[in-house]
């Protein structure tokens, strides 16, 4: 049989089948000659040799051929036996265990851990995650006593840019989350307190929940998907670019340089948000007063001042403060545990968010407690 670059010569003796080829072996012609030789092998053929002698040229498309022309031979319960192989081609078929490929290795199963072992990683990792969390928050309350002790240490530079990246860019969607949650704690009430005409209430019941809870509740988990989240991404980028061990390697104070200037800005901004929350959840309230309740708004503003006092407000601006050092310190931690890859990176952040709200919901609960009893 001919090709291209190659003759393929057959002979058959007895259970033996003779190939002989001629020419060039090579990738382009590979599958041809592997298709000519199969085409060739009878059920009986209980061997089959190759004649390599007169090949000119040989390739890996040849070792190709080689491989595949094996595996089907075992298939057959039959036996391969090259002759007339050059240096060359011997020298390039001891780069490939053939064996290996015909016979590749039984994946691997990896033992799965039992509930202790895996219960018991859960709680070293939990410990690690304590003892980060304490050293952490033990620098960060030595840098934030040299800011107030010391104003002019504090980069202020980027204090204010954070400042305005966690303040006033945070400024439109905290209204309208604010504003929505008016709305809809106004028309809630409204169900109620109509049966028995006391919609005048309505300015009580979403004044105090308001301030009291939602404004700076709603508000922090808005900062912890915002600025945690930037805060933790920034710093554990820096992490993975090898930034942070550059600044250590300096003599540089990490907690100085990256931290301080974020938990400042984040806890000058958040009452700020807060307030404006507060204001903007009134407002919601009162349009649903107004336009769905046919309520003066007047009478609805004269009743929110009558039910709210100087310490509604003040308990939301104290837990407001709690929650930018949570938030902050919480995004900034997972920062720095970042490892290797933007996968870390991205796993931080989630983390950061994840940890920032169910910090913020324990210490709303405790403040809840701490204010009624108190």
């Amino acid at each position: 049989m001919a090709g291209d670059a190659y003759e393929l010569e057959v002979e058959r003796q007895d259970a033996t089948i003779i190939l002989s080829v001629r020419g060039r072996v090579e990738t382009a012609s590979a599958q041809r000659l592997l298709n000519d030789i199969s085409a060739n092998l009878t059920n009986g053929a209980q061997k089959v040799v190759l004649d390599l002698s007169k090949v000119d040229y040989f390739d890996s498309g040849g070792g190709a051929v080689l491989i595949a022309l094996r595996q089907r031979l075992e298939q057959r319960h039959a036996t391969l036996e090259i002759s007339g192989s050059t240096p060359a081609i011997d020298g390039f078929l001891d780069l490939v265990d053939q064996d290996a490929l015909a016979h590749p290795p039984p994946p691997t199963v990896e033992p799965q851990e039992s509930l202790v072992d895996r219960v018991g990683g859960a709680a070293l990792a939990f410990l690690d995650d304590l003892r980060d969390l304490a050293v952490f928050t033990g620098q960060v309350v030595l840098g934030l006593r040299d800011a107030v002790l010391h104003p002019g240490r504090i980069r202020w530079r980027e204090t204010w840019l954070y400042m305005e990246q966690t303040g006033l860019s945070g400024v439109p969607i905290v209204a309208l989350i604010s504003f929505l949650m008016g709305l809809i704690t106004a028309f809630q009430a409204a169900v109620q307190l109509r049966q028995f005409g006391a919609d005048i209430y309505i300015a009580n019941l979403v004044g105090l929940s308001i301030v009291r809870e939602l404004g700076p509740l709603m508000t922090a988990i808005i900062a912890a998907g915002r600025s945690g989240a930037a805060f933790a991404a920034e710093i554990g980028t820096m992490k993975v670019s090898e930034e942070v061990d550059a600044m250590r390697t300096m003599g540089f104070d990490e907690t100085r340089f990256l931290v301080t200037p974020k938990v400042v800005a984040l806890v000058l901004m958040l009452p700020c948000l807060t307030i404006i929350s507060d204001l903007v959840g009134i407002l919601g309230g009162l349009f649903v007063a107004v336009f769905g309740l046919d309520l003066p708004a007047i009478v609805y503003l004269r009743q929110t001042r009558i039910a709210l006092s100087i310490w509604d407000v003040g308990s939301g601006i104290i837990k407001s403060v709690v929650f930018a050092l949570l938030i902050a310190g919480v995004g900034c931690l997972r920062g720095f545990q970042a490892s290797i890859g933007a996968e870390s990176v991205g796993r931080t952040t989630t983390s950061a968010i994840v940890a920032g709200i169910f910090l913020i919901i324990v210490s709303d609960a405790l403040f809840t407690v701490v204010f009624h009893y108190w």
